[in-house]
């Protein structure tokens, strides 16, 4: 911990407030991610959404990731029915930080039995393995071609999309040489392979198989399993045993055919819960001047007051350009940077700290265009920080969790806000502005 005397240069804390921006900004460089890591929530729905609601959805909703239809002879909705999907779409809302799940609907179990009434009759593989095998390694390649047109770089998923079929152990043997010479080749180009089914169908074929040890078989590195059991969380139940794709590997869909409205805009969806990849991960806390900046509570502060809060009072205030140095004495010169930032907001001088002050103090800078649950960086460790001076109870975790959301809510309702649980502009607004939650 710094002496109370320690003094901090200009270059360091540049050298911080530098890192603290970098890290709190959203890191989409490295193009689409899909899905990259995270463990939050997604919706799938037949048709890509235009940008208007895609928009909407991604300042109101809870959904970070999207399933969307790139490849495949089976899907209902192919290309013909894509009209807002394009290489250009995916790549503007990855820049808002969605994250996709790219199906393949392509050829279906041998057994499999289709609705006569469907304008889509899927194709199925064939029962000769060889030949299954063949199809599987051609519909693979279509959707590679699908993935580079649509901007996704090496690593990302594709989720090959085998609905219902009655399992029969000869059937099984097919749907698992298919799975397996699919995902052969993903690996071969440099892709990753995803599962989805029916948590009765494939997934529990996939689940056997991994459990029997059966020989030559390559798994999927995601399952995504269909139980629409309503519970938002990756337990299999009786379909995927624990032990199975157990480290950050799966995507349950658990709600099925639901109309959502948010920011004025329905869809028709399709629920997930999704744990992938790292999961989310809190990032390491900058600290700008060397000093502590998460606390459970922010007392009320002033001239010979002493602490670390003090340290991370006037580090806020240098940070505003209105402190030269800062250590853990609260001194006259604090006191006149705190009313010279209250004289900036148009409130009275007072000399001291007030929840309004730490408030607006401790959420000043830059933010990410939303934060939503499964959220990280450091702007949810600052959004954290800023729910606790005014007033609310978060969990000081680096990740937009359920206590985050919890907060925000009741933020957003104590201010008069739609009841979301993002945090965006409107929100970063009213906490600059030193307003409380309670």
């Amino acid at each position: 911990m710094p002496s109370p005397t320690s003094r901090f240069t200009i270059a360091g804390i540049l050298t911080g407030l530098a890192a603290t921006f970098l890290m709190s900004s959203p890191a989409h460089a490295a193009g689409p991610r899909a899905p990259g890591d995270l463990k939050g929530y997604g919706f799938d729905t037949c048709v890509a959404p235009s940008q208007t609601v895609m928009d909407a959805w991604n300042l109101r909703s809870p959904y970070s990731a999207i399933g969307i239809y790139i490849s495949g002879s089976s899907r209902y909705c192919g290309d013909a029915y894509q009209p807002n999907l394009s290489k250009a779409w995916v790549a503007k809302n990855a820049s808002y930080g969605w994250r996709f799940m790219p199906i393949h609907v392509g050829r279906q179990a041998p057994c499999f039995v289709n609705n006569p009434d469907s304008r889509v009759q899927k194709k199925r593989m064939s029962w000769t393995v060889s030949t299954a095998r063949s199809q599987a390694r051609s519909d693979a390649a279509e959707t590679v071609a699908a993935l580079v047109k649509y901007g996704f770089g090496a690593g990302s998923y594709s989720y090959l999309d085998i609905e219902w079929y009655a399992r029969t152990t000869k059937c099984d043997n097919v749907v698992l040489e298919f799975i397996d010479a699919w995902t052969e080749y993903l690996h071969s180009k440099g892709y990753k392979s995803g599962l989805y089914s029916s948590a009765s169908a494939a997934i529990a074929a996939v689940d056997a198989a991994r459990i029997s040890g059966r020989a030559g078989f390559t798994k999927p590195n995601q399952l995504w399993f269909a139980w629409t059991n309503k519970v938002a969380n990756t337990d299999g139940g009786p379909y995927l045993s624990d032990s199975g794709w157990a480290n950050h590997q799966r995507i349950h869909q658990y709600h099925n055919n639901v109309r959502m409205t948010y920011g004025g805009k329905t869809l028709t969806i399709d629920k997930n819960v999704l744990d992938v990849g790292r999961g989310s991960v809190a990032a390491k806390q900058v600290l700008p001047c060397g000093v502590r900046m998460s606390f459970n509570s922010y007392p009320q502060l002033k001239v010979g007051s002493t602490g670390p809060e003090v340290a991370a009072l006037e580090c806020l205030l240098r940070q505003q350009g209105l402190l030269s140095t800062v250590n853990q004495t609260f001194r006259p010169v604090t006191a006149a940077a705190i009313d010279a930032f209250r004289k900036s907001k148009g409130w009275a001088p007072v000399g001291r700290t007030t929840r309004p002050t730490w408030t607006a103090l401790m959420s000043s800078g830059s933010s990410p265009r939303v934060l939503k649950q499964g959220s990280v960086g450091q702007s949810v460790w600052r959004l954290q920080r800023s729910l606790i001076t005014a007033g609310l109870h978060p969990r000081l975790t680096g990740v937009y969790d359920s206590s985050t959301v919890a907060a925000v809510k009741a933020y957003r309702k104590a201010n008069g806000l739609s009841q979301y649980s993002t945090t965006e502009s409107t929100v970063w607004a009213l906490l600059r502005r030193g307003k409380l939650g309670v």
